[in-house]
């Protein structure tokens, strides 16, 4: 449904010249949501952006729904939801997704059809007829999204859509996404947050320095988590206990990483911290995958570059 080949962009000439995209390829088939994460300045928005047909690329070809980018079909075919979205803030909602519903249909039973269905497949009853300027930033995140569904056919590009809601929001808005994709759509969502990536794809491009990393399964990456727990002051003597309760427990510098498998949670480590009486400064997930992977490659490409 969507394929991406060979695919560059590159800004500025001479001395300017700068690689934002380079030599992306991938696919993405109907039905599949693709994740898409790696560091601030990896080339993330801007390869959703070339998807979309945003912008075009220097090099490399792209086609949605079977369509060349660029061409009349495949703009009908592609949804894009950007970061921040952007939206005419002096109309309702409901104005804004007639005008999209304009460009997609002809007869106007067939545009009021698909007006209220963009309405209930993101859930904006209660405040459609709201300006647009009114809306908190959870009642946007839904009308961009109803607004990408509209505007795609085939594909839906999502650019930190869930990003900041509170967690009610964004497990609706997770649900929507997951329902546009049973009805045969490609997507394809960036997000610096994993836990949504694990509840909604099945794979994950890993970007770094504008090129792919990687092209990994949502399993491997849970498979490979680890709670990593920061000691407070003497508790770091008492690490040895934690480290005789979890299979595979690690030392670190400042405390303990335990291994998020066989059904042990962040919630298991953090009891047995208390039940141990050792104090925690601080506590997180790490994707010791993810983090590797990443650091290889930021490595990788320094060597690859020219000497000055």
């Amino acid at each position: 449904m969507l394929s991406v080949e060979g695919v560059s962009k590159v800004y500025g000439r001479g001395g300017r010249r700068r690689s934002a995209v380079s030599d992306c390829s991938f696919a993405c088939s109907a039905g599949e949501i693709l994740g898409v994460i790696g560091p601030n300045g990896a080339g993330k928005t801007t390869l959703l952006r070339l998807i979309s047909g945003e912008t075009t690329p220097t090099t490399g070809t792209i086609t949605v729904g079977g369509y060349p980018q660029g061409t009349r079909m495949a703009r009908r075919a592609v949804g894009y939801a950007g970061d921040p979205p952007l939206l005419p803030s002096e109309l309702s909602g409901v104005e804004w997704l007639k005008y999209v519903a304009g460009h997609r249909a002809r007869h106007p039973r067939e545009r009021t059809s698909l007006l209220q269905w963009a309405i209930e497949i993101a859930d904006l009853e209660e405040f459609a007829g709201r300006r647009i300027s009114s809306y908190s930033k959870g009642m946007v995140q839904r009308l961009a999204l109803a607004t990408a569904a509209l505007a795609g056919s085939s594909a839906l590009i999502l650019d930190e859509v869930l990003s900041g809601l509170d967690p009610i929001v964004a497990r609706r808005l997770s649900g929507t996404i997951q329902k546009l994709a049973t009805m045969g759509r490609s997507v394809v969502i960036a997000s610096h947050d994993l836990s949504i990536l694990e509840r909604l794809a099945t794979r994950v491009l890993v970007m770094c320095e504008g090129r792919l990393a990687e092209d990994l399964s949502v399993a491997r990456l849970v498979g490979e988590r680890v709670a990593e727990l920061t000691i407070a002051g003497a508790g770091i003597a008492s690490i040895d206990r934690l480290l005789a309760r979890f299979s595979g427990a690690t030392r670190t510098e400042d405390g303990v990483e335990i291994p998020l498998t066989r059904g042990v949670t962040v919630e298991h480590a953090i009891a047995a911290c208390r039940s141990e009486r050792i104090p925690l400064a601080a506590s997180r997930i790490r994707y010791r995958a993810l983090e590797d992977m990443l650091l290889k490659a930021a490595a990788s490409n320094r060597d690859q570059q020219p000497a000055a």
